[in-house]
């Protein structure tokens, strides 16, 4: 993913897209641009995790991943996003504010669900502090497994999920 060159006697690293990022970003931009009038907001919700998957959803606004040019953004009010991304295990301090947020949410209500937490495939789900599984409190309209999942394939599946609305 990145190439090491040496330029004056000082070592650099130069981001290199390989061919799958090249064409991922390409058609990502004309999903964008033909679902959502060139601009998707996510609104990112923690609702208790080991912020692994927000680690992940971060490094694709980096310059290699650059999603921002694609149109995608992160907004801050749950009420002005297109798809809420949950990442994960669904707390007991979490519970109400995941359902206030969910309800805020304009029709059509979307809502992605990241990591392998909600699905409570993480090594620590049987403690005290779990409500239940995310997808027991709202419709979930796509998973993106992986713990965590790394950017490609965050890609490849929110691809895969523009494609079928």
């Amino acid at each position: 993913m990145f190439k090491l060159f040496k330029n004056d006697n000082n070592w650099s690293e130069n981001l290199i897209k390989d061919a799958e990022l090249l064409r991922l970003h390409r058609l990502l931009k004309e999903q964008i641009k033909e679902n959502f009038s060139g601009h998707l907001r996510f609104y990112i919700l923690d609702s208790g995790s080991c912020n692994g998957c927000e680690l992940e959803l971060q490094a694709l606004f980096n310059p290699l991943y650059d999603v921002a040019s694609l149109g995608i953004e992160v907004v801050y009010d749950s009420t002005n996003t297109d798809i809420l991304l949950i990442t994960g295990l669904m707390t007991e301090n979490m519970y109400n504010e995941v359902k206030l947020t969910y309800e805020k949410l304009k029709e059509p209500k979307r809502v992605i669900s990241i990591g392998d937490c909600p699905l409570m495939k993480a090594p620590f789900t049987n403690t005290f502090a779990l409500k239940s599984q995310g997808i027991n409190i709202f419709p979930v309209s796509q998973y993106i497994g992986g713990c965590p999942p790394e950017p490609k394939l965050l890609l490849r599946s929110l691809l895969k999920y523009l494609k079928n609305l």
